[in-house]
């Protein structure tokens, strides 16, 4: 990541006050999404690895959930995820998740080597990106994104990587699990017409309403 990119995402605004407490807000959503697809979750994950940490904040809120976790961030640690090998040994991590990486990469083929290299056998893989299909509109007004995903190139991304058992889903955070048993789920979930950041303290709308949702989720296994 250049200077640049690196100065855009220090910029970046939080939508609950802190980057702290969106994490804490991911951390739950994806625990919920890895036990909706009866998959390990994060709590009882020996290793995790976070790439794209930014300034560490989901690392640090796992480590206070007991996880052992490390994070590798692109301008913090002068790391090119197209072209560099992660300083890790192989066969280091249970658990590895990328929230909003792969959306700034052109290139992703070398860090899904690095990625698959470094995990463990039957180790899970979570990614986090917009879903284009329905923030087209707003997709660059971000000048760090080059590469879009639908639901349909996720997954074939991640199949086409070796990925196994590879589930997507609307990134709803914070709500039930039956969101995502819904019949046009990616579409219901871009039109809630209450933003989370705006109404999260208003007593008169019931929360599963709050917070539409223009990005996805994806769960899937590495096996070695």
């Amino acid at each position: 990541m250049n200077e640049f990119q690196d100065q855009y995402v220090k910029n970046l605004s939080n939508y609950f006050g802190s980057k702290l407490e969106d994490d804490k807000r991911i951390f739950r959503t994806i625990n919920r999404y890895l036990d909706y697809n009866n998959l390990t979750t994060l709590d009882k994950i020996q290793s995790h690895l976070d790439l794209g940490s930014g300034k560490g904040t989901f690392v640090e809120v796992c480590k206070s959930n007991g996880v052992k976790s490390c994070g590798l961030d692109g301008a913090k640690d002068k790391v090119n995820f197209e072209t560099d090998k992660l300083k890790f040994e192989d066969n280091s991590f249970d658990f590895i998740s990328m929230i909003n990486l792969i959306e700034h990469l052109k290139d992703s083929k070398v860090l899904m080597d690095e990625v698959k290299r470094v995990a463990k056998n039957n180790c899970i893989l979570v990614v986090c990106t917009p879903n284009f299909r329905y923030c087209y509109k707003t997709f660059y007004n971000d000048p760090t994104h080059v590469s879009p995903y639908t639901d349909t190139s996720l997954r074939e991304f991640l199949t086409n990587h070796g990925m196994e058992k590879v589930n997507i889903g609307p990134m709803v955070v914070d709500k039930s699990k039956l969101f995502w048993k819904l019949n046009f789920k990616f579409f219901l979930a871009s039109i809630i017409p209450f933003t989370n950041h705006s109404f999260r303290k208003s007593k008169l709308i019931p929360g599963f309403l709050r917070g539409k949702s223009t990005s996805l989720i994806s769960v899937s296994v590495i096996k070695k």
